[in-house]
């Protein structure tokens, strides 16, 4: 099910009327030698694994759409009910931004989430993070507002297991930390190529906002 297959472990509700379409009455193609090929050269999935992986896809997806409404009924049933967060990994996903996440999308986003080297993660979650820009999508650098509506999502997402944890830096201190970090010219933004430098000095410095 779509819940393995982003890692949930399982849903805890019903999701077997999930994954419309752009056409419902569609059914997608099958992959091409070539393409399973491709996929697996620009992911970190081996060939079986992308065969494995678009079979379960197209069980739950057979137009090979994920629509975004069905996304944020897959991510209630996850347990993902914030909306912001639900609504950045939707924008994640769709890299192309029309609406509907591709197989080829979801490879893409799931290898760097589930297999991908340190500089991969960085840019995707900066990806993620990049909100409010122009209809929704990504504006190139991130701000104190960005990251403020990042960590009120992931505490309220995951508060009571935060409360857990001891001392913890408020938000507004962890947000003061990140842009000492990382906006290096001061101009109140981070761009991507300051994101993932600094990430790569000091990795501790993005736990604080780590979503998977």
């Amino acid at each position: 099910s779509f819940c393995t297959l982003l890692g949930g472990g399982g849903c805890g509700g019903d999701t077997s009327s999930l994954m419309g379409a752009k056409n419902s009455t569609q059914v997608a193609p099958p992959l091409r030698e070539s393409d399973i090929e491709e996929l697996s050269r620009h992911t970190h999935y081996t060939v079986r694994e992308v065969v494995q992986l678009h079979r379960q896809f197209m069980a739950e997806a057979p137009s090979g759409f994920i629509p975004r409404d069905d996304f944020s009924v897959l991510a209630s049933a996850m347990g993902i009910r914030d909306q912001l967060v639900g609504k950045m990994l939707f924008s994640a996903f769709d890299h192309d931004g029309d609406g509907f996440i591709s197989f080829a999308e979801f490879m893409s986003s799931m290898s760097v989430m589930t297999r991908g080297t340190p500089d991969e993660k960085a840019r995707f979650a900066f990806n993620l993070y990049d909100i409010n820009g122009p209809n929704g999508r990504p504006k190139g650098y991130l701000t104190r507002e960005d990251l403020r509506q990042v960590l009120a999502s992931i505490e309220s997402m995951l508060g009571s297991l935060l409360s857990t944890r001891g001392q913890q830096p408020s938000m507004d201190q962890l947000i003061e930390s990140i842009f000492t970090e990382m906006d290096l010219n001061r101009d109140g933004r981070i761009t991507l190529d300051e994101y993932t430098a600094g990430a790569k000095r000091n990795p501790a410095i993005v736990q604080g906002l780590a979503l998977f």
